[in-house]
C-alpha cells in the first residue's frame, strides 16, 4: 500500500513539474517572492534574478539590525585582512572575505553581537608607481580604487561594517600611526642608525629581507637587489623579542596551531643580548656616528673580552680601515677599536673569514677565558686577555676577575649583567641571534610621514603631539620614481626647529606600510575618535580579535609585527591583553593552470595547448609543455576574473564553490569543474524545498493511505539525519573551520530527506524541522538563495513553533542538536585522534560530565581494560565539545600502540558512525 500511494504522488509531482516548465516556456521566468510561482529548475538565470532581488534587502538588512543597533550580547570579533586598493578584487581576496562572511553570519546567528570590519591598506609602492605611469597623483588612483572595490565587496553580499571603515592613507588614520611612534621614540624604541640596507634599484627604495625572494630579487619590481649604506629609520622589536616569544605559550595550541612554531622560528631563542661599543681611531677620534653592535650569548664574560671578530660582509670591512692581513686565511686587522663599555679599554678589531658567527650575525665577541677558539686567536696575535672563570668544582664554575660579578656562577652573572648592560645603557634587553629591528623607512613619497625634524643644533627632534599629523603635501602629478619627492617639496621640507627655533628641515623617508597595518585592528573599534587612537574602554570590551582570517604566507612576518605593537600599547596601558589574536584561520592562495614551453620557456594560454597522447603539446610547435598550478598572475596567463566567474555561475555559487572541496586553510586548484558537485547540491535543495511546499497543499486524504507505524519511522528518521548532521556542520564551522566538509554534510542531509516519500512529508513535524534547519544552515554561505528558499518554505502551513516564521532566514537562531540525541563520550590515547572507544549518552547527560564522571564512565570499557588497566596514567585530559562529542585523553609511558592497531581496533566502529 506505501509504495502504491508513493508512486502514484511521486507521478503527481512529476506532472506539476512538467506542467510548469511548459508554462514557464510561455511566460517570463520570474522569483516566487515576485509572482507566487515556484521555477521548478534552478539555472543561472534564476538564480541572477533571485540575487538581484534580495541584494538591497540583504545589505540594508545588516545595516538596520546589526550596525544600527548595538545591543548587549557576547561580541564576537571577525577581522579579515584588509585589501590593498589596486582596484579589481582577485580571486584569493573573493576566497577570504568569502570564509570572513560566511563566519561573521555564523556567529550571528549563534546570538553573538559580531564585529566584522573592513576597511584599506592604502599607502604603499604599487599606487605610487600606478600614479607615475597613469601621471595622476596617487591619492586619486587610490580612492578611485577603493570606490570599485568597495562596490565589488557589496556585490558579493559580504556583511561588513562600513561605519567603521578606515583608509590607512587618511590623515585621520596616519596621525596615529605617528602619535604611536612618537611613543615608542618616548621609549627608545625608535631609533636611527647607519646601516647596509637592501635596495631595489628599480623602485629606488630599500627593502625588508622579507621583502626579497630566494633569488635574491625584490619581490615586486623584480629587480636584482643591491647593499647599499643609508641612514635609517628603525623600531626596536628585539626589545619585545623574549616578551613575543614567552607570549606564544599563551596562545591555545588547539587554534594556533602550527602558527605558534612559525613564530618561534622568527623570532629564534632568546638566550643572548646585544652589546654595544663605541668606535674610536687609532688617533683616538670617534669614527661611526653609531655603536657596533654585537649579539653574545655570554654577556656574563664582559670583564673577558679581548678582541671582536667581524664577518668579510660587515659594514666596517672597508679598505679605508684595513691595517695588515695577519694570516693566509684572509684575516684582517682593522686602524679601528671598540671601545670596552665599562673598562673603557680599547678592543681590537679583525675581520676573520674563517669564523663559527653565531646565525644571522656578522660579528662576534673574542672572550678567550670562555672559548678555545679565543684563546688560541689572542695568544697566536698576542693578544693580551685576562682569566674570567674559576676552576670546575662539582660542575660549579665561579667568575673571576669580574667586579661586582665576581664569585658568581655563570647562569646567576648571565641575568645581573644583561640587566646591568640595560641599566647602562650598553646593552639590550635578551634577544636572540636569528631576530634583527625592525627597518621601516622607505624613500618614497605615497607612505606615513616619519613625524621628527632634523635641526643642525638639536639633532633628531619629534614633532609635538599636538602637531599631529604631519601631513603629506598634495602632489597633482608624478614624473619618475626618484626618491626626491618629498625632497622637492621646499614649503613642505624647510621648517623651524620647536626646540631651539633654528632652520630645520622634515624627515624624508616614509614608513614601510607593515607599520600601518600593524594596529588597524585596534582603530576599527572606534575608527571616529579625534582625541585618540582609540578609545580604552572600546578595546578592553572588543579585543582580542575571536577570529583572524587571511593568507598563510602573512602568518610570519605581519602577525609578528602586530602582536609587537599590541605588547607594547598593553604597557602602555592602552589595551588590557598582550595578545591581540584568540584565533587565526590562515588560508591558501588559489591556484590557477600553467602551461610553459619546455623549449622557450615562455607561459602559454589554455587556447594555445593541446594534448596528444595524454601529453601536454604546444599546439603551434609541438613543443612539450609542462603544465603545473602556481599563483595566480597576468604574466603567467592563469588568472581568473572573478566578475566572469560571477556573470557565468552567479555569486551564490561561486562563494558556495570556494568554500568546497578543499579545507580553507589548503590551496585551492580553480577549475570549473569544481562547480559541478555545487550546482548539483544547490538544485536538490531547491528542489527539495519546493516538493516539500507541494507536498504540504496535497489533501489529508491521500496522506491516509500510510499507516501511522510507518510514519513514525519516517519522522525518527528524520530525527536522526537532523541532529547528526546538524552536529557535524556545527562542529566544523565552529571548530575545524572545514566549511567544506560542513557543504558535504549539508547536501548529505538534503540527500537524506529526499529519500522520504512524499506520503511521509506533509505531517512530519521532523521533516519540517530538518529542511529548516538545512536552511539556515545555508544561509551564512548563500544568504540570497536561502533567502529565497525561506520566503516559499514559510508559505505553508507550519507545525512547531520553533523557528521565527515571519522573518527572515537571516534572522533565525542558529538550531540546535536535541537533548535526547545520543552522542559519543571517547576514550583517546596519548597523542592518538582516533577514539579507541565511545559510551553514547543523550547530549544533555554529556553535557553536564565532568572529568571524574567521564573518566569513571570510560574506565568500565572493554578499551580500558585491555590497555590502560593497572597502567602507569601521566596525564588525563578532559575536552567537551558542545551539541558534538567529549573527550578523555589518556597518557601513560606504559601504552604503545600504533596508528594502524589503533584504526584496526576502531574500524567496525568508525563503519558504524559513518553509516551517513
Amino acid at each position: 500500500m506505501i509504495m502504491k500511494t508513493c508512486g502514484r504522488l511521486n507521478l503527481t509531482w512529476n506532472i506539476i513539474q512538467s506542467l510548469c516548465k511548459a508554462n514557464k516556456t510561455a511566460q517570463t521566468r520570474f522569483l516566487f517572492s515576485l509572482t507566487g510561482d515556484w521555477p521548478t529548475k534552478l539555472d543561472t538565470s534564476i538564480k541572477k534574478e533571485m540575487e538581484l532581488y534580495w541584494k538591497d534587502y540583504i545589505q540594508n538588512h545588516h545595516k538596520e539590525k546589526h550596525i544600527k543597533t548595538w545591543e548587549k550580547r557576547d561580541k564576537y570579533y571577525v577581522l579579515s585582512m584588509f585589501p590593498y586598493p589596486s582596484g579589481q578584487l582577485h580571486m584569493g581576496h573573493v576566497r577570504v572575505y568569502t570564509i570572513s562572511d560566511t563566519m561573521a553570519r555564523y556567529h550571528r546567528l549563534n546570538g553573538k553581537q559580531v564585529i566584522h570590519p573592513m576597511g584599506w591598506d592604502a599607502f604603499g609602492l604599487p599606487a605610487e608607481n600606478a600614479a607615475i605611469d597613469h601621471g595622476q597623483s596617487p591619492e586619486q588612483w587610490t580612492y578611485s580604487n577603493i570606490k570599485s572595490m568597495k562596490k565589488q565587496l557589496d556585490d558579493l553580499c559580504c556583511s561588513f561594517d562600513w561605519d567603521r571603515e578606515i583608509t590607512t592613507c587618511h590623515p585621520s588614520y596616519y596621525k596615529w600611526t605617528q602619535y604611536i611612534f612618537l611613543k615608542m621614540f618616548d621609549c627608545g624604541l625608535a631609533y636611527q642608525k647607519n646601516a647596509l640596507v637592501n635596495w631595489d634599484p628599480v623602485d629606488q627604495t630599500v627593502l625588508a629581507n622579507e621583502q626579497i625572494d630566494e633569488e635574491g630579487k625584490s619581490w615586486r619590481s623584480g629587480a636584482l637587489v643591491e647593499r647599499k649604506y643609508l641612514r635609517q629609520w628603525y623600531l626596536r622589536t628585539t626589545a619585545y623579542s623574549k616578551k613575543l616569544y614567552d607570549g606564544l605559550s599563551g596562545v591555545d595550541p588547539a587554534l594556533w596551531k602550527d602558527i605558534i612554531q612559525m613564530q618561534r622560528n622568527w623570532i629564534g631563542q632568546c638566550n643572548g643580548c646585544i652589546l654595544y661599543f663605541n668606535l674610536k681611531s687609532e688617533e683616538d677620534e670617534t669614527i661611526e656616528e653609531d655603536p657596533l653592535s654585537v649579539w653574545t650569548d655570554s654577556p656574563e664574560g664582559i670583564f673577558g673580552i679581548s678582541h671582536v671578530l667581524l664577518s668579510p660582509d660587515h659594514y666596517l670591512n672597508n679598505q679605508q680601515y684595513h691595517k695588515k692581513s695577519i694570516d693566509h686565511s684572509g684575516t684582517v686587522e682593522l686602524s679601528l677599536y671598540a671601545i670596552h663599555p665599562v673598562l673603557g679599554t680599547k678592543l681590537s678589531l679583525y675581520v676573520k673569514p674563517d669564523e663559527n658567527y653565531p646565525e644571522n650575525t656578522k660579528s662576534k665577541l673574542g672572550i678567550p677565558g670562555f672559548n678555545e677558539g679565543d684563546r688560541q686567536f689572542a695568544d697566536a696575535n698576542k693578544i693580551t686577555w685576562q682569566q674570567i672563570l674559576g676552576p670546575d668544582v662539582d660542575h660549579d664554575q665561579r667568575l673571576l676577575n669580574s667586579h661586582q660579578f665576581t664569585g658568581m656562577n655563570r647562569l646567576e652573572a648571565f641575568k645581573l649583567v644583561t640587566q646591568f648592560a640595560k641599566k647602562q645603557n650598553f646593552g639590550s634587553h635578551m634577544t636572540s641571534s636569528k631576530l634583527d629591528d625592525w627597518l621601516i623607512s622607505r624613500q618614497r613619497y605615497w607612505g606615513t610621514p616619519i613625524p621628527v625634524i632634523h635641526c643642525p643644533q638639536c639633532k633628531v627632534v619629534p614633532v609635538p603631539y599636538d602637531q599631529l599629523p604631519v601631513v603629506l603635501p598634495i602632489i597633482d602629478r608624478f614624473t619618475d620614481k626618484a626618491d626626491s619627492t618629498l625632497k622637492q617639496q621646499t614649503d613642505w621640507l624647510n621648517v623651524k626647529c620647536h626646540k631651539c627655533g633654528s632652520d630645520a628641515k622634515r624627515e624624508t623617508d616614509t614608513m614601510d606600510t607593515f607599520v600601518d597595518s600593524s594596529w588597524y585592528f585596534l582603530r576599527y573599534l572606534d575608527s571616529s575618535n579625534t582625541d585618540k587612537p582609540f578609545s580604552e574602554h572600546k578595546a578592553s570590551s572588543d579585543m582580542p580579535v575571536d577570529l583572524y582570517i587571511g593568507g598563510k604566507e602573512h602568518a610570519i612576518c605581519h602577525l609578528f609585527f602586530a602582536r609587537f605593537f599590541n605588547h607594547f600599547l598593553y604597557d602602555q596601558k592602552m589595551v588590557t591583553v598582550r595578545e591581540p589574536f584568540n584565533n587565526l584561520l590562515t588560508q591558501g592562495m588559489v591556484l590557477g593552470q600553467t602551461y610553459k614551453d619546455q623549449t622557450t620557456g615562455q607561459y602559454l594560454k589554455s587556447h594555445q595547448v593541446k594534448i596528444e597522447d595524454g601529453v601536454a603539446v604546444n599546439k603551434s610547435t609541438k613543443s612539450p609543455v609542462n603544465v603545473e598550478w602556481d599563483k595566480m598572475s597576468k604574466s603567467k596567463h592563469n588568472g581568473v576574473n572573478p566578475q566572469d566567474v560571477l556573470n557565468e555561475y552567479g555569486i551564490d555559487s561561486t562563494r558556495l564553490c570556494l568554500l568546497s572541496e578543499v579545507s580553507p586553510q589548503y590551496e585551492r586548484l580553480w577549475t570549473k569543474k569544481s562547480f559541478v558537485p555545487v550546482l548539483r547540491g544547490q538544485a536538490k535543495v531547491w528542489d527539495l524545498v519546493g516538493q516539500y511546499v507541494e507536498a504540504c497543499k496535497v489533501s489529508d486524504s491521500m496522506h491516509s493511505g500510510m499507516v501511522q507505524e510507518d510514519k513514525l519511522k519516517y519522522e525518527a528518521s528524520c530525527f536522526d539525519s537532523r541532529n547528526y548532521f546538524l552536529k557535524e556542520v556545527t562542529y566544523h564551522y565552529n571548530v575545524t573551520f572545514l566549511l567544506n566538509i560542513a557543504i558535504t554534510r549539508m547536501f548529505g542531509l538534503a540527500k537524506d530527506l529526499k529519500k522520504v516519500p512524499l506520503l511521509a512529508i506533509n505531517g512530519n513535524v521532523e521533516f519540517e524541522r530538518s529542511l529548516a534547519s538545512l536552511i539556515i544552515m545555508m544561509s551564512p554561505m548563500t544568504p540570497s538563495f536561502c533567502s529565497e528558499l525561506w520566503r516559499l518554505f514559510t508559505s505553508v502551513h507550519k507545525l512547531t513553533n520553533e523557528f521565527d516564521w515571519s522573518s527572515n532566514a537571516l534572522d533565525q537562531k542558529w538550531p540546535e542538536v536535541d537533548m535526547n540525541y545520543h552522542l559519543p563520550l571517547q576514550l583517546k590515547i596519548n597523542k592518538h585522534d582516533t577514539a579507541f572507544e565511545e559510551v553514547k549518552m543523550p547530549r544533555q547527560d554529556l553535557e553536564e560530565l565532568d572529568q571524574l564522571k567521564a573518566q569513571q564512565l570510560l574506565e568500565t570499557t572493554a578499551m580500558f581494560s585491555n590497555y590502560l588497566q593497572g597502567k602507569d596514567i601521566n596525564k588525563v585530559e578532559f575536552v567537551l565539545f558542545p551539541s558534538h562529542h567529549a573527550e578523555v585523553r589518556f597518557f601513560s609511558h606504559n601504552v604503545k600502540i600504533s596508528l594502524k592497531e589503533a584504526r584496526q581496533k576502531t574500524q567496525g566502529r568508525k563503519k558504524s558512525l559513518n553509516s551517513h
